[in-house]
């Protein structure tokens, strides 16, 4: 009787400490999961950069620690930086009244933005048919891949423009960028892809992680 008492006993007590528990789990499931469970890495926030002379003066000088013959074999430098030296001629051959030149990478591709004026796009012979639907000034989302091909020669390959709030189909992008820059004689430039020229020792570019990783180009 008294081992059956016991046992009623505990079961009780058992119930007691499960109630309690969970009605105060506010309280320790917290430090429970912070203490087992492994936090998620921390995601890294990638911001528009602007296309400004001293971002232009600090793309320059990567690129010349880049150049030094002890220099590093690589440098990350954010996109605005790069951006403003090698590609602002991009956006201004878009437009040549283009304001608020931005650069950002995301995921694996680089972004450049600005305010246009869409009459210097090309209208019906660039737009077609959505030269009637947008006019006036908007912003231009050029997004892309800035590829080296050979030492002084790269392009940036354009896999996506959106003026305003439209995507331009794929198609048209060719014949939008082609009036963009002056072809290079000395390499194969792709139909989607407008030619720059950068420092010989530029071998190669990455883009990830909100930043761009330029490698040395290494005989």
């Amino acid at each position: 009787m008294f081992s059956c008492l016991g046992r009623i006993g505990c079961l009780l007590v058992a119930v007691a400490l499960a109630a309690l528990a969970w009605f105060t789990q506010d309280t320790w499931m917290p430090k429970l999961r912070a203490r087992f469970v492994a936090a998620p890495p921390p995601v890294e926030q990638a911001h528009w950069d602007p296309l400004t002379p001293e971002a232009a003066a600090r793309g320059r000088a990567a690129m010349e620690r880049l150049a030094e013959k002890n220099g590093p074999v690589y440098l990350n430098v954010p996109a605005g930086d790069i951006a403003a030296f090698l590609l602002d001629s991009v956006v201004r051959g878009f437009s040549a009244g283009a304001t608020g030149a931005e650069a950002i990478v995301r995921d694996d591709r680089l972004a450049l933005r600005a305010q246009v004026n869409v009459a210097d796009l090309g209208g019906p012979s660039s737009l077609g048919p959505l030269s009637s639907v947008v006019n006036g000034r908007q912003q231009l989302t050029i997004r892309g891949r800035l590829e080296v091909l050979k030492p002084g020669h790269a392009q940036f390959r354009v896999d996506g423009i959106e003026l305003g709030e439209l995507k331009l189909p794929g198609a048209m992008i060719p014949r939008l960028i082609s009036r963009v820059g002056v072809k290079d004689k000395d390499v194969a430039i792709a139909e989607d892809a407008i030619p720059v020229r950068v420092p010989r020792t530029l071998g190669d570019v990455r883009l990830g992680k909100g930043r761009v990783t330029l490698y040395k180009n290494v005989p």
